[in-house]
């Protein structure tokens, strides 16, 4: 499998984890990708939802022989902000002994609503003023610590964003401000969409951005 078919393959997974997460939480509602933690942890109060697509793609992966680990340290950790996770979500063995590391993120704009203040604060802070300043596990900041990674500790690096969105309500606009706000113009884009086989009325809206490891990239809002 080659770095242009990593999009593809993800995309699958997530859509067969889509369909494989059939439990009903407490209320009886399907669990689906949307929330699949709840579906594999049921022993967790609070389980995470990234961490377990993380856990499964990565297992997933290297059924598919791309020998993959989660929670691999960034090496490099002082451009980052203070916060406790500190660790790349995935971390892929290509061929030819290349590596591509990559954060995972959800975007639940179905149940918080797109103007809600929690939903935008975790897509867009601190890209946008007037969002919620306490949030450290945002997409920017994911993206600033790949943007600290480099050769020979990691060749390519990636953002999966997994959206959850409403049929008649998509996240297009808000996608479209990440994407000129953070410079991810600059990234190689893929996306896919499917209505969830599990959450009626939901619609699985996925975005995987992925360049090359260098120094010719930096995110805007971080630059002196």
């Amino acid at each position: 499998m080659t770095v242009g078919d990593i999009a593809k393959r993800l995309f699958l997974l997530l859509r067969q984890m889509d369909a494989e997460a059939i439990s009903r939480d407490a209320s009886g509602n399907r669990t689906g990708l949307s929330d699949y933690a709840r579906h594999v942890r049921r022993d967790l109060k609070r389980p995470q939802n990234e961490v377990e697509w993380s856990k499964r793609l990565a297992q997933l992966l290297s059924l598919d022989g791309i020998s993959t680990s989660t929670e691999v340290e960034y090496p490099d950790q002082s451009h980052l902000p203070k916060q406790k996770r500190k660790r790349r979500d995935l971390r892929l063995q290509l061929p030819e002994s290349e590596t591509m590391s990559i954060e995972v993120k959800g975007a639940w704009s179905d149940y918080w609503g797109r103007s809600n203040l929690i939903y935008r604060s975790y897509l867009l802070h601190p890209l946008l003023p007037g969002l919620d300043d306490t949030k450290t596990h945002t997409v920017p900041f994911d993206l600033l610590k790949l943007s600290g990674l480099r050769r020979p500790e990691t060749e390519f690096i990636g953002l999966l964003l997994v959206g959850f969105e409403k049929l008649d309500d998509p996240m297009d606009t808000d996608i479209a401000t990440l994407r000129n706000l953070a410079g991810l113009s600059d990234w190689c884009e893929s996306s896919d969409t499917w209505e969830s086989v599990t959450v009626p009325g939901q619609r699985v809206h996925c975005w995987f951005w992925h360049r090359i490891a260098d120094s010719k990239w930096s995110l805007p809002m971080f630059q002196n």
